[in-house]
């Protein structure tokens, strides 16, 4: 017998996060580009993003360089990428010599993928590149991380909000659905299937 998943996040029923998850608003817009592979992972963090903030938008693909799809939503905007390129400047930087961006595109997937996207779209490489200013531990314990510091998407956007408004306690609605994510995918795998992914996966590049 099939399943019975929630229609909203997309994630079995007795799983659902769905309660911790009321959307808000965020001062900044959000585009979230996600690599085609991590829309079939079961802890697909980006759309988390996308259901408890209403200003996010994710569009899948690779390269989009043949396309005019990034280049009309980019169009007209005061847009920042948040990606460790090397002419990256953190955010406070950022935002001590520029004006508030009123849009951040991030990329969705492991560093690898992540940074073939970035590397097949000039428009994405034209954008002012941000890292975050401060150094965060990751709570997504299921995937390998690249590296110290490495975040899923979900703690990468969140990070990069409160920082651009200065609101600390920012979207934590977000991350208190991602944790509950996390526990009941920890529960399903077990710990000993658990200790195999973590080796077996990489983790999500912000």
């Amino acid at each position: 017998m099939a399943r019975i998943e929630c229609p909203r996040c997309l994630r079995p029923l007795k799983t659902c996060y769905c309660q911790a998850l009321t959307p808000e608003t965020a001062t900044t817009d959000l585009l979230i580009i996600q690599h085609p592979s991590e829309t079939r992972h079961a802890v697909n963090s980006a759309r988390i993003a996308s259901l408890g903030i209403t200003n996010c938008e994710i569009i899948v693909g690779e390269d989009f360089s043949k396309s005019t799809e990034l280049d009309k939503r980019l169009s007209n905007r005061h847009a920042c990428l948040l990606f460790p390129s090397d002419n990256a400047v953190t955010v406070r930087t950022y935002q001590e010599n520029r004006t508030k961006p009123d849009l951040c595109v991030i990329l969705d997937g492991t560093w690898r993928k992540a940074k073939k996207i970035y590397y097949l779209n000039p428009v994405l490489q034209a954008l002012p590149a941000v890292t975050l200013s401060d150094t965060y531990t990751s709570t997504y314990t299921i995937r390998k991380t690249p590296g110290k510091g490495a975040l899923s998407t979900i703690e990468a956007t969140v990070a990069f909000l409160r920082e651009v408004s200065q609101m600390p306690a920012a979207h934590q609605n977000c991350l208190d659905a991602f944790g509950k994510m996390i526990n009941a995918q920890i529960e399903a795998m077990g710990k000993e299937t658990l200790v195999v992914a973590q080796f077996c996966d990489s983790s999500p590049v912000c």
